[in-house]
């Protein structure tokens, strides 16, 4: 067996990627929205002097800690009274999109001296090659308008309070129904929009839990994550400049303090080429400080090419993986399984030896937009079904998603199932002498990986990877942490373990019985409606568990 190569980060990273990698960094990981949205909420809080928020998808009403009665617009309005300074660039999609917060007036907003300032952005399209960089497949050439891109970004950056700053970076939307807890319980009333759905029961049967993860960053990668918003939202379409100014970077990367001992991260991004093009009298003030040896802040780069860095970096692990061969082991959460060129690595790591383990939405966006355009790219992308038949029928893959189990408190012994809808963005990969993780908002999507606005982080500390992805198979297949830790350690036994509680609760689903867990296959699992007429949520105990 021809021996692998020594884990090297410096072959992990981005090389192309926008922003370098950064060392002296805190990294904190905040699984589901019940703990993401307390932290962004406390931080909310005690900033003192700025607060900027990425949006994409977005609600008014959105409760970040629900039964406070507090939504995130009083909340933001409140600081902002505080001569906080807010401001927040939000996506504006060409066609009318569900759960989007459209450029129009709100309260508090764009609505004078120490208001919070908005901008709004419309995304751009893209025109050109879809390529594989080893060679996997033929380039195909793509026409995708602006109407189908999205600036998909989910950030939060502000001042700590003290002499710090904090960044949260994931892909939790601030709308109600991806608010939810570990326990993932179908009859959570907290997860539903009572504006949307006045009666809870409609609302919980149109609602699925939802499983999720952000960030929470404190150090020099801060800096970068700030960095992209000062782009996007002084480059921003809609910039309402009567009333907006152009915000200058209260800190930069390098004026941010490292955290001893702390882990080395990369911010990813993917921008469409083209995106944010400078003025003329821009490019002259760039080329004077160049000319007067000072350095150009990121946040000022011209990215005429676009930035791919969150693709090169999967591309780059995955690679590393299928030369590791036996003993690695990939492991992933994603909303989507639809970009060829990566679907195209993990067969080549399968085929090499590593084990692959993938938790994927059962039905992603069934019915709206964003699913008819993902399946869409199936069709024009003639051999994907292909590929993805090779990597679902492989020895060496599970491709598997996650439902919940709970109690029907309308009839003694009966149960009620129901997907639990995967939005995380994950992939940790483990090597026999090392591990990487990256996270955000991306998909596993040719439109995230080559032309929606996205953002990650990554990092290669393997004993916290270790622990983090402990920390979900705990939620997931309800074992312990050392349960879950030994498996990490054998590969094998780690696809063996999920391959089997997949199966026997493919059984439990069927006949109605009591599952093992929350895991399930991918493409032969169709959880049943959730119909809950006749249940009084007022005597539910949320979080009761059918075992």
């Amino acid at each position: 067996m021809k021996e692998s190569k020594a884990f090297d980060p410096d072959t992990l990273w981005a090389q192309q990627g926008y922003y370098p990698p950064r060392k002296g960094n805190e990294i904190k990981i905040l699984i589901d929205g019940q703990v993401a949205y307390q932290e962004i909420a406390a931080a909310f809080r005690q900033a003192k002097k700025f607060i900027y928020l990425t949006i994409s998808y977005g609600a008014q009403d959105f409760l970040l800690v629900p039964g406070s009665g507090e939504t995130l617009f009083d909340i933001l309005r409140s600081r902002s009274k505080d001569k906080v300074d807010i401001r927040m660039v939000v996506w504006q999609p060409a066609p009318n999109t569900a759960d989007t917060i459209p450029d129009q007036k709100i309260p508090g907003v764009n609505d004078g001296p120490g208001s919070i300032q908005a901008r709004w952005d419309k995304a751009k399209g893209y025109i050109g090659w879809y390529s594989s960089p080893h060679g996997h497949f033929e380039p195909v050439f793509l026409y995708f308008p602006a109407k189908l891109g999205c600036h998909h970004q989910k950030t939060y950056i502000m001042d700590d309070g003290e002499d710090g700053s904090v960044a949260f970076v994931g892909g939790i939307n601030p709308v109600q129904a991806y608010w939810d807890t570990p326990d993932h319980d179908s009859l959570d009333a907290r997860r539903v929009d009572m504006e949307k759905y006045p009666d809870r029961l409609n609302g919980l049967e149109a609602t699925p839990p939802l499983h999720d993860i952000f960030y929470q960053i404190k150090g020099p990668a801060v800096g970068d994550v700030l960095a992209n918003f000062v782009q996007r939202y002084n480059g921003a379409r809609f910039r309402h400049a009567d009333v907006t100014s152009n915000v200058v970077p209260p800190v930069t990367s390098e004026q941010i303090k490292k955290v001893d001992n702390g882990t080395e991260v990369q911010v990813l991004r993917t921008i469409a080429p083209g995106t944010y093009r400078h003025r003329f009298f821009v490019f002259v003030r760039q080329l004077l400080l160049w000319l007067l040896g000072s350095l150009v802040p990121e946040a000022y780069r011209e990215t005429r090419h676009g930035d791919r860095g969150i693709r090169e970096l999967y591309l780059n692990v995955l690679q590393r993986a299928a030369e590791a061969g036996e003993g690695s082991l990939v492991y992933i959460e994603n909303q989507y399984f639809f970009d060829h060129g990566v679907i195209s690595e993990i067969f080549e790591a399968a085929e090499k030896g590593a084990k692959i383990i993938a938790l994927l939405t059962s039905k992603p966006d069934e019915g709206l937009l964003q699913g008819k355009v993902e399946s869409l790219i199936e069709k024009i992308i003639a051999n994907y079904r292909d590929m993805l038949q090779l990597v679902a029928r492989h020895d060496n893959v599970a491709l598997l998603t996650l439902g919940n189990c709970r109690p029907d408190p309308r009839s003694s012994g009966k149960f009620i199932f129901s997907e639990t809808y995967i939005h995380s963005k994950n992939i940790a990969v483990f090597y026999p002498d090392g591990a990487v993780m990256t996270g955000g908002s991306a998909n596993i999507a040719f439109t995230s990986m080559w032309f929606h606005s996205e953002m990650n982080i990554a990092f290669m500390e393997s004993d916290l990877i270790k622990s983090w992805v402990a920390q979900l198979w705990r939620e997931h297949l309800r074992i312990s942490i050392d349960e879950a830790m030994a498996l990490i350690e054998k590969p094998d036994d780690a696809l063996t373990f999920f391959r089997a509680q997949a199966d026997h609760n493919h059984s439990a689903l069927t006949q109605g019985q009591i599952p093992e867990g929350r895991v399930f296959h991918w493409q032969k699992t169709d959880f049943p409606a959730r119909h809950l007429a006749g249940i009084n949520l007022g005597q539910v105990k949320i979080g009761e568990r059918c075992s």
